[in-house]
């Protein structure tokens, strides 16, 4: 059980902070999704993938802002309203752990999970096409479900949160489970996205990998941050530290984020170049005629080889363009 001390007080004023802050990002960045679902995507996405990125995004969006919600009423309640409580901020908080509020807070940060978790499992399958590559990750999945089913019954009944009461000890178990899926996937998604790097470093010249498998590129595609950010918590919250309710701020906060931003680029369509499938693209050696203006420059107008090629061209080489939901 964790006190609710004044380190853990002002930790939870910093994830309050911070978290707010990552809500407005994940607010842009839900909104750019949805005016892409109804203009970049319309083209060359099925319909039935804009209607699921719509639909995830608003999810993400309403799950992440009862989170946000919970935390303001529960610092109103604690610091404002109740300033004068008998026992100091410890003894409120001690007595309400149960309170309505609380109980829906956990159940939107579990739901939250399970989605991210879907999404990137699904993700997974996408890149690899290999139905055993997904096997153990799933069964992961499902535990995070049983476990996540039953920190929220526990809750429920009044038999404490994440950092007291009995349900302090499943939660340990359940972000075990939950972050130890998040490191597997993230490991095999940036083993993934550098064997394709250096296939297409081998292939086709340094500049395309640089451009679409990038440091930025590959911290985006495998949710890095949000790993790193859950090992943290999970640390701090199994030595029954304060600091760890400003990591699980930060952890809720990035699963939406990193999960949207993965949902963002999707919409945007084909991430490894937007030049235009009909148009062939030719080395510099055989034609010197300018790019259009009006036709996006595409990394894919730089080869090694003199020779035309063809976007087409590349989707041989790269298998898993053409059935990678960002494609």
């Amino acid at each position: 059980m964790i006190n609710a001390g004044p380190l853990w007080q002002n930790s939870f004023y910093v994830g309050n902070i911070s978290s707010a802050i990552l809500y407005g990002v994940e607010l842009c960045i839900c909104c750019q999704t949805m005016r892409c679902s109804t203009t970049e995507s319309s083209d060359f996405l099925p319909h039935k993938t804009v209607v699921m990125h719509r639909c995830l995004s608003g999810l993400l969006l309403f799950l992440s802002s009862i989170v946000v919600l919970v935390q303001a009423i529960l610092g109103r309640e604690m610091w404002i309203v109740h300033y004068d409580y008998n026992g100091g901020m410890e003894q409120y908080y001690a007595d309400h752990t149960s309170v309505w509020y609380q109980p829906l807070c956990l159940m939107a940060m579990v739901a939250l999970q399970l989605t991210s978790d879907a999404v990137l499992i699904h993700r997974l399958y996408v890149l690899w096409k290999r139905i055993w590559d997904v096997v153990l990750p799933f069964i992961l999945w499902v535990g995070t479900v049983v476990l996540g089913a039953l920190l929220c019954a526990y809750s429920a009944t009044k038999r404490g949160n994440i950092f007291t009461g009995e349900a302090a000890h499943i939660a340990v178990a359940y972000y075990a489970v939950a972050i130890a899926l998040n490191l597997l996937i993230t490991s095999t998604l940036c083993g993934r996205i550098l064997i394709a790097a250096w296939g297409t470093r081998k292939n086709f010249g340094p500049h395309y990998p640089r451009w679409y498998f990038g440091a930025i590129s590959t911290i985006i595609g495998s949710t890095l941050p949000r790993t790193a950010i859950g090992i943290a918590f999970l640390v701090t919250l199994a030595l029954e530290s304060g600091v760890s309710v400003a990591f699980l701020w930060l952890y809720v906060m990035l699963t939406c984020v990193s999960t949207q931003m993965l949902i963002f680029r999707a919409a945007l369509g084909s991430p490894r170049g937007h030049a235009p499938r009909s148009v062939s693209v030719t080395s510099p050696m055989t034609s010197s005629s300018p790019t259009s203006p009006t036709t996006p420059r595409s990394p894919f107008l730089k080869f090694n080889e003199g020779e035309s090629k063809t976007k087409e061209d590349v989707y041989a080489f790269l298998p898993d363009v053409k059935s990678d939901p960002e494609a």
